[in-house]
């Protein structure tokens, strides 16, 4: 009796492995998995910078050349690209160009968020790429156009870009090296 039984559980476990490996197989074959990262940025600004300034959203294409740009309008914008096949190259530029009017108030509120991360097909984040914060409150208008200035300065030279071989292994780039390793390619 003792032999029977214990025959009857090496069925039910090699008919458990089976069943688990089979799954285990299908897993393997969903594309929707670890090879997925999805690439977005998080911008703020305040009305005053967008009545001070023009902000622009450039994309990078594949080759690291700007594509065509966005003007931001409103105060808070959310941009996402989510990426799938490898080799890749993938990238951002927020610029602001201040504009050359009156200061009509006293005081103005000046603020810039820009935050580009990298998430995985599970939400979780792989990287950030780019943080730049700046919020300034009850500026006076003399000041103004020096911080616009400043602002434009460091967004310039934010690194934004990024080679991708694999969803988990990439190289962050600066807008200089970018520039400089495609022109060598050529």
């Amino acid at each position: 009796m003792k032999t029977i039984v214990m025959k009857m559980w090496l069925v039910v476990a090699a008919a458990l492995t089976v069943t688990l490996t089979s799954c285990s197989n299908d897993d393997d074959n969903n594309t929707s998995g670890s090879d997925k990262i999805t690439y977005s940025a998080e911008i703020e600004v305040s009305d005053d910078v967008l009545s001070l300034a023009t902000v622009y959203l450039q994309e990078y294409d594949n080759s690291g050349l700007l594509g065509a740009s966005t003007q931001l309008t409103n105060t808070k914008y959310d941009w996402s690209k989510t990426i799938t096949s490898y080799p890749a190259k993938v990238g951002l530029a927020l610029s602001i160009e201040p504009k050359n009017q009156e200061l009509t108030k006293e005081k103005y509120n000046i603020t810039v968020v820009y935050t580009v991360t990298m998430k995985d097909a599970e939400g979780n984040i792989k990287g950030a790429v780019a943080g730049f914060s700046k919020k300034l409150s009850s500026v006076p208008a003399a000041r103004v156009p020096g911080e616009l200035e400043k602002i434009k300065e460091k967004l310039m030279n934010q690194k934004a870009l990024i080679d991708f071989t694999s969803a988990s292994n990439f190289t962050q780039r600066s807008k200089s090296e970018f520039y400089y390793f495609n022109r060598l390619k050529r």
